[in-house]
Order: C-alpha cells, then structure tokens, then sequence
C-alpha cells in the first residue's frame, strides 16, 4: 500500500471516516467531492481514492486496483461509509466487500448516480472528451466519433480490445489537435496519459459485479437517475443534472442526514 493512493479532502472524526471513490481530473466539468465535503456541515473525515500511475501506460486489472486502494494504517478499522460516483459506485461495492473481509464490519454504502460499465461507456466518454476538441472540424470529429462507435457496438467481447482500439483513436484526434497548436509533446503525452488512465479505470470496473452490493446502498441520483439505481436498496433523486450532484446543498443535506443517523 502506498500513502499516494489515498488523500484526505476533509478532517473531522478520524473514528468515523469516509471513502470516497471517483476519477479525478482537472479537465472534468462535473463537481467532485472535495466541493461536495466543502458542502457537509460539520466537516467530515473523508479520504479520496487516487489513481495508480501505472493506468497512463496500461489497462489495470479490477484486483490491482482493490491492491493500490488499500487502506492506510490510520484509517484501517474506522471506516463509517464508502462513497462512490458514477463507475466510482463499482469499486465502492468492492471495497466495502473488502473491508467487511478484512474487519469484520461492512461499511455503510452510498451511490452517487451510478453507473456499470460497458461498452458504450467507452463510446459516450470518447464523445464528450473529442466534443472537447475545437480545433478539430466539426467533421473530423463526428468521424472519429462515428469510429469509436462502430467499435463499440462491434459484437465481440473483449473489451480489451475495444478499448485499446479506442485509446488509439483518442491519441490520433489528440496528435492533430497539438500539431495545429504548435504545443509541446509533454503536454500532449500529459492528456494521452489521463484518457488512457480512465480508460484504464473503466476496463477494471468491467470485470467487476456490484450489483449485490448495490442492493445495500443508497443512491442519489439526477432527474435521469442512473442505470445502476434500481439495484440500491433505496434512491432518493433531485432535480439537476450528474455533474452537479456533489456541488447540491440539498444532496449535502440528505448525505449528512444519512450520516447523522448512523452516529458520524
């Protein structure tokens, strides 16, 4: 275990920490949760997972990730409740499996639109990461666009393969974009390496099953809910889009609500 692959966002009663699990990215429009603990009255203990660096050059397994998100000495025993967002709810089901395992006592479970993964996950990322592209026409986008698609709807199996496939289509479009910018190749292999991390991310969440420990949870989910909520033993929905549930006072308000109840 290494102390990079947790940081704390928020100190409160270290007895009674939270997890939470979510991809983090300057470059996301989506409110994270170090916005979403600034909102939790009082503050909270809360520790934020960090991706490996090992995910900018390769696809990681489900396990290596569980591996790299062990728990830090500190926080080992107190865990009160797991958070996770989006595909962030997949490995938030296992690791609360794992510290049920390793403790005895499984944390409380909360879901924040979330979402399993499959292959059109990749394709509906790639999407909003190239709409992203203005340097592109509108045509060069759509084309690739249309690529990642067929890929995607491909009747195969191995999303390996397809995501593979898509980091590749993703480094060409990033490949013109900074040509026609004159930019440097270090911060054109930086954006390579974020894209190929959470492409990583989904590819590891893929080979996991949550839905059993989703059926525990809570989830707050967007006016469109989510695709995972109907497995949450309970949801509660507000009436904003995904990126804005960790910024949503009244979200913070059923969260500690929720927490209050249980004594954290």
């Amino acid at each position: 275990m290494s102390m990079d692959s947790w940081r704390r966002i928020s100190e409160g009663d270290p007895k009674k920490t939270i997890l939470a699990v979510d991809f983090g990215s300057t470059a996301r429009s989506e409110a994270d949760f170090r916005q979403f603990a600034a909102l939790l009255q009082p503050n909270r203990e809360i520790w934020q997972s960090v991706q490996p660096d090992a995910a900018e050059n390769e696809l990681l397994t489900a396990e290596t990730y569980l591996q790299w998100w062990e728990l830090p000495e500190e926080v080992y025993g107190h865990v009160d409740t797991v958070m996770g967002y989006c595909v962030g709810g997949v490995f938030a089901s296992a690791l609360a499996d794992r510290i049920a395992e390793d403790t005895g006592t499984r944390p409380a479970l909360l879901l924040f639109d979330p979402e399993p993964v499959d292959r059109l996950s990749l394709y509906r990322d790639f999407e909003k990461a190239v709409g992203t592209m203005s340097t592109l026409s509108e045509e060069e986008r759509a084309g690739h666009v249309a690529e990642v698609r067929a890929l995607c709807e491909a009747e195969q199996d191995d999303f390996h393969a397809v995501a593979t496939q898509v980091i590749k289509v993703y480094e060409t479009a990033v490949g013109v974009v900074f040509d026609r910018l004159g930019l440097d190749e270090e911060a054109s292999e930086d954006l390579r390496g974020v894209f190929r991390s959470y492409v990583s991310y989904l590819f590891a969440a893929r080979q996991l099953s949550p839905e059993e420990g989703w059926a525990t949870a809570g989830a707050l989910t967007s006016a469109q809910s989510s695709p995972g909520a109907p497995h949450a033993l309970w949801e509660q929905s507000f009436p904003i889009g995904t990126g804005d549930l960790l910024r949503n006072p009244d979200v913070a308000d059923t969260v500690h609500r929720f927490l209050q109840k249980r004594g954290a």
